[in-house]
């Protein structure tokens, strides 16, 4: 025997196993036997007899009548001396219960259940010992209620067919005086040892479990308007309840029902009133109430799931959900209009009238485009998470549910739209965006559809004029409408829900609302003379971005992000600036509140350090080019590669040119000369901005100026000195040469750029980039680099991409990657056409521009 029982814990946990998927298929068994006991269409026909107050009555009364069972739980629980969760106990009390309801077998499911729920941190015999207490008094209340019905029988309150069944009700009565005896007398710990209290509570309980149950079903009788008398019908619904536990079928099906029909026949109600009042009282007490324990059962069952897996499966359930809820209200849409503008191909064609989930009329062209177009603005609020889309969605989807009780009965209809409405309730968490910022991707793809529906519809009006040959060749029957006065009506809703779409979208959108902030020029510099920067930092003091800046536990500024903000995407210029070890925090905290407010970053030009954190928040990439240093410490001009270099040194050494590094304050009359030298070099060209210096006073003056001049100590080329906040990095930014410089004058500047960093003690020299140069060379390479490797060779005769990077191959001893990384909700197509519209406006136009970088930093070379 003990050898038997240890076997028997070891594999205790097969054995849940195999009971749960046991509890699983009897469910299901016994789901799909009521949906054969169920007629749709006579459900259908009941419902659009009764009104749509009677009918949400009903369902209240269903919800209720379970409530007195969740008592079962709260008992179990004192008896374990458990303290359990609210939320917890309701919901798995809940479940517990209409699971039981369902599959039967006089309360034994349910018994299990609860050991499973309720017993895993207890010892098994406590946990038994104290279900046996719950089971012993399940019954009670049908006991007591069998016993009032056998006085009923006996006074004479019944005719004589209900009369029969008076030894059925003495032997249901029997059983309760015979437990109750038996729990004061018996001593053991399963049956006996049980105080008042808890005895008091299990009989009440139970009493009120059978009140539920039976006034349910009297109470949706009275809703549907039968004709009865209570006291005749107590007797035989108790009678027909006491014959179907006995016989351990289970929810009593069969049984119960047959037994009821004849009954109520005999008490002169007709018999399709009494299949309509059992399929209602299933519908009702049974089947929603068991839905809704389902909903209870996936959530528990997903909180453990999450909750053992790192929270990976819920994240994953509810983007598959918020997707396939997307995809429903689009499909809806989409189908109403369709049916709406081709109702004879739905007809005609067996396969769309299958593909459409709502196969109904809906009486006029109106309300169905109307209805089709609104889905489909909603949805779009829905896909794009906006907090304000919630309420109108549920507001349409109850209206349409309404409409289609009132006009439009479909069984179909409804499930679906039920359907529909219960993932978006639960959805609720993941529409977590304050605004809706109405993307080029969303007016694209809503567009698209949008243009193919209204462009259709214009399409089968002029199919339908007289003019139209159709009339001698009709090879498309479907696409005829029955008069031009309903096509026109459709065209009308067409241009109404027009304005209604602009409005909604309007009212997603709100008032606009950007992230970060205008150049604050004292606390950029402060933080960037704290904490250090890099080669681009520097650019945010053109003025032409706005900033975020990331604080840390102590309120500290301590890392600046610069961007501009275009459409929907926050271009942000280069690597962050500040403390490094605070970079990971800082992008994560500007992504979540880009996103929460409905724009999405777009990171230009970036190190691969930065690649490798963006890549976990879903990011995908590609190679922009490569960057050019110069190893200061080990330039030199001695050695054969470099003979030609020497030769422009000396040959300017020779003719009286020289070099000198400026520092600011500058003088007016510097300035001016100046801006005559840029202004020559500039031509009929615009100044360009985001990702390359302009020529500004202010910007200027916040760096040293280094200088070419020539004999008589005219500047004939500059260019201007990017502070790094760093000892290691040095760069420039702008470079500009009047046309009196002669050949050769930007090496001239830059290898006396390179000497006089090399003094000073840099480590490098940032030359900018080669843009494209090595992006998309093998074959394994992203299509968007291999693109752009296409665009890097035969793009030569516009842009001289190959010369620049043969320029600075020159000087270079080191390449280093750069990226842009998108987020994978935007085209790859509009994040390049942003980038180049902020890269390459004017600078006059840079404030009109919502929202990138030096295609090249040097781009004062060509």
């Amino acid at each position: 025997m003990k050898k038997m029982l240890q076997w028997f814990k070891e594999r205790i946990s097969y054995f849940k196993i195999i009971f749960i998927f046991s509890v699983i298929i009897i469910i299901l068994r016994e789901l799909l036997t009521i949906s054969k006991t169920i007629s749709f269409n006579q459900l259908g026909i009941v419902f659009q007899d009764i009104p749509l107050w009677k009918i949400a009555l009903m369902l209240l009364i269903g919800l209720v009548s379970v409530l007195p069972m969740l008592n079962y739980d709260v008992i179990l629980n004192k008896i374990l001396g458990q303290h359990p969760k609210k939320r917890f106990l309701f919901e798995s009390s809940w479940m517990i219960n209409t699971i039981n309801n369902i599959a039967g077998f006089g309360g034994l499911i349910s018994i299990g259940l609860r050991s499973e729920f309720y017993g895993k941190e207890k010892d098994g015999k406590r946990v038994v010992q104290a279900l046996s207490k719950i089971l012993l008094f399940l019954m009670s209340g049908l006991s007591i209620y069998s016993l009032i019905s056998f006085l009923l029988v006996t006074l004479g309150h019944t005719n004589d067919y209900i009369q029969q069944y008076w030894v059925w009700l003495i032997g249901g009565s029997l059983y309760f005086p015979i437990v109750l005896l038996v729990s004061f007398f018996k001593k053991d710990n399963y049956i006996g040892d049980i105080d008042r209290k808890t005895r008091a509570g299990l009989i009440l309980t139970s009493f009120m479990e059978w009140t539920g149950v039976l006034g349910s079903f009297l109470l949706i009788g009275m809703l549907m308007g039968v004709k009865m008398n209570p006291l005749q019908i107590i007797p035989l619904f108790i009678a027909a309840s006491v014959i179907g536990i006995v016989s351990m079928i289970p929810g009593e099906l069969g049984s119960f029902d047959l037994l009821m029909i004849l009954g109520l026949s005999a008490l002169g109600i007709s018999r399709e009133v009494v299949v309509a009042w059992i399929l209602l009282y299933r519908l009702f007490y049974y089947i929603i109430p068991f839905l809704i324990g389902v909903i209870f059962f996936m959530n528990n069952l997903s909180y453990s799931l999450n909750k053992r897996y790192s929270g990976i499966p819920r994240e994953l359930s509810t983007e598959v959900a918020h997707k396939f809820v997307v995809f429903l209200m689009y499909f809806s849409g989409i189908m109403i209009v369709l049916s709406a503008t081709i109702p004879e191909a739905f007809i005609e064609l067996t396969w769309l009238k299958q593909l459409n989930p709502l196969s109904f009329r809906i009486i006029t062209q109106i309300p169905a485009i109307l209805l089709g177009f609104l889905l489909l603005i909603t949805g779009r609020g829905i896909a794009a998470r906006v907090k304000r889309a919630y309420f109108p969605t549920i507001g349409l989807i109850v209206i349409t549910l309404g409409y289609t009780f009132m006009k439009d009965f479909s069984w179909g209809v409804i499930l679906f739209l039920s359907l529909l409405l219960l993932i978006i309730v639960f959805s609720k968490r993941q529409l977590f965006r304050e605004q809706l910022v109405y993307s080029w991707e969303m007016i694209t793809v809503d567009g698209v559809i949008f243009l193919t529906l209204t462009i259709l519809y214009i399409v089968i009006g002029v199919y339908n004029l007289p003019a139209f040959p159709h009339h001698k060749h009709k090879f498309i029957s479907f696409f005829l409408f029955p008069s031009e006065k309903i096509w026109l009506s459709g065209l009308i809703g067409i241009l109404l829900v027009t304005l209604v779409s602009y409005l909604f979208i309007r009212y997603l959108e709100g008032k606009r609302y950007k992230i970060g902030m205008p150049l604050d020029d004292e606390r950029a510099l402060s933080l960037l003379l704290n904490y250090g920067g890099n080669t681009d930092s520097q650019l945010v003091f053109l003025g032409d971005k706005d900033m975020y800046i990331y604080q840390n536990s102590a309120q500290e500024d301590t890392v600046l992000i610069q961007f501009k903000t275009i459409n929907n995407k926050c271009i942000v210029m280069g690597d962050p600036s500040g403390n490094k070890e605070d970079f990971s925090d800082a992008i994560e905290q500007f992504i979540n509140e880009a996103d929460r407010w409905g724009y999405l970053p777009v990171f230009y030009e970036v190190s691969e350090e930065c690649v490798m954190f963006l890549h976990e928040f879903g990011y995908d990439f590609i190679k922009m080019g490569e960057e050019a240093h110069v190893d200061l410490p080990s330039f030199t001009l001695s050695g054969k590669k470099m003979k030609s270099e020497r030769a422009v040194m000396n040959r300017f050494t020779k003719e009286n040119y020289s070099f000198e590094v400026l520092s600011p304050p500058f003088s007016d009359e510097l300035v001016s000369e100046l801006k005559q030298v840029s202004d020559e070099w500039l031509g009929s060209r615009k100044e360009k901005g985001f990702s390359l210096g302009f020529f500004n006073e202010d910007y200027l003056a916040r760096s040293q100026i280094a200088v070419a001049k020539n004999q008589s100590g005219k500047i004939i080329a500059f260019a201007n000195i990017m502070p790094t906040y760093t000892k290691e990095e040095g760069t420039i930014d702008l470079m500009r040469y009047s046309k009196e410089a002669p050949s050769g004058v930007m090496d001239y500047l830059f290898i006396s750029l390179f000497q006089h960093m090399q003094e000073e003690g840099l480590a490098y020299f940032n030359l900018g980039m080669a843009p494209l140069s090595n992006v998309g060379t093998s074959r394994k390479s992203f299509i968007q680099e291999r693109i752009a490797y296409l665009v890097y060779e035969f793009g030569s005769r516009f842009y001289s991409f190959q010369g620049l990077r043969d320029y600075k191959e020159k000087y270079a001893t080191a390449w280093v990657s750069r990226y842009t990384l998108y987020s994978r909700e935007s085209f790859i197509a509009y994040v390049m056409i942003a980038l180049l519209i902020i890269d390459n406006a004017p600078i006059e136009k840079q404030k009109n521009v919502h929202g990138i970088r030096r295609i090249l930093r040097n781009r004062s070379q060509r």
